[in-house]
């Protein structure tokens, strides 16, 4: 399907049904392609799925080794996908690093590099360099992968700003609505709950935020779980952290104010990749969804069940998920742990006897006191993070014949 500057509603279609997505969007694919220096074409050569055996496929791509090139190529793809995939691959993105860029806009095509600039839309940035003359397909639109990268670096500098402040707004988010820093002030509330306290707590960043990407989509809403809530009557400050405290104490005390009922599912057309992750948010807050960063690889992902809060299980290295990894980790932890604690009772215990069997010495009965007491404020330190279980194990070994 080629390009079209002027309907760009229709690059991305999201429908979220029963906690998937229906993901509707633009991206590329690349071909390998022979090149005419002469009369300066291109021809499409046949793809693997046209061969039996992949020893055929390479014996007929040899024949073209002279003048065989990669091509880009403008497609469409349908993705059935769990509810929240589309947001997460965004946020596991690194925008600082320009291949991870280039592998984005590969991926996502032009929703993926819209944005506007001085107020002033870019439209589409490939359709300088699509002109080229492909002697066999003439239905389809392709870029030589000098150009495609091209365009991608042209962009790169103002567009990576935009991507990775919309990563931070959303991490943000997520974070709070999650409570994955632990604040005592969100322990009893729902994530519903906590949007309604974030967005109230930081309504002018949240409604710009809000009205930017709504222009993106063709059909906006949002989510307004408390919408009866008197929120007038809580003070509002500069300082978000203020805010949300004072909000969440007023619902606390006032339960019965608001209306926890939320919106029913729609489907959007959306302009920039970055709306349809708002729409993934939204979503995900209806159905009361979690999020949680993997401990081993540090991405975010959701998790299988409220006991898998740890690892994601997303392949990280050898073949080799971070759930697999994580527990390998959790078991050899376990095991170092119980050594530990092995050589600390033996220790304690073979101090402990020492005083019992010379009661008339009572240097060996303030030294047991002594170590147990040092031993104890060690273990207090491990929990406060101030020392390591290896720390432990090192003193323990130095000091049990002492």
């Amino acid at each position: 399907m080629k390009f079209d500057v002027v309907s760009r509603i229709y690059y991305m279609k999201m429908s979220i049904i029963n906690n998937t997505e229906y993901f509707t969007r633009d991206t590329f694919s690349t071909v390998n392609a022979t090149y005419n220096k002469k009369n300066n074409t291109y021809t499409i050569l046949k793809e693997r799925n046209e061969f039996k055996t992949k020893k055929e496929y390479t014996k007929y791509l040899s024949t073209y080794s002279n003048s065989i090139c990669k091509l880009y190529k403008s497609d469409f793809t349908d993705e059935k996908n769990k509810l929240g995939t589309t947001l997460l691959k965004f946020l596991n993105y690194d925008f600082t690093n320009f291949d991870s860029f280039v592998e984005f806009i590969y991926n996502y095509g032009l929703p993926a590099l819209v944005f506007n600039s001085d107020d002033k839309d870019i439209g589409n940035p490939f359709n300088e360099y699509t002109n080229l003359n492909v002697t066999n397909d003439k239905e389809n639109i392709f870029l030589t992968e000098k150009n495609f990268v091209l365009v991608c670096k042209n962009n790169y500098e103002e567009r990576k700003k935009i991507l990775i402040d919309y990563q931070s707004q959303f991490k943000t988010i997520i974070n709070f609505i999650n409570n994955l820093s632990n604040l005592d002030y969100l322990e009893d509330f729902s994530i519903a709950e906590r949007f309604y306290i974030y967005k109230q707590a930081d309504l002018d960043n949240y409604s710009d935020m809000s009205l930017i990407l709504n222009s993106y989509i063709t059909l906006a809403y949002d989510v307004e779980p408390m919408k009866y809530l008197n929120i007038d009557s809580c003070p509002n400050t500069s300082n978000f952290e203020e805010n949300a405290k004072a909000i969440s104490e007023y619902i606390k005390n006032y339960p019965t104010e608001y209306d926890d009922d939320i919106f029913i599912s729609l489907c959007f057309n959306c302009h920039a990749i970055e709306a349809a992750c708002l729409i993934s948010i939204l979503h995900l807050v209806q159905n009361n969804t979690p999020i949680a960063i993997c401990k081993y690889c540090g991405n975010y992902f959701i998790p299988s069940s409220k006991k898998n809060t740890l690892y994601c299980n997303n392949v990280f290295e050898n073949g080799k998920t971070c759930q697999e990894i994580g527990a390998m980790i959790t078991y050899n932890e376990k095991l170092k742990k119980d050594e530990i604690n092995s050589l600390y009772r033996r220790t304690l215990s073979a101090k402990k006897m020492l005083a019992n069997r010379n009661p008339d010495i009572p240097m060996y009965l303030e030294k047991y006191e002594q170590w147990k007491k040092e031993a104890n404020e060690f273990k207090q330190d491990i929990k406060n993070g101030l020392k390591t279980e290896d720390e432990f194990k090192n003193w323990i070994q130095e000091t049990r014949k002492k």
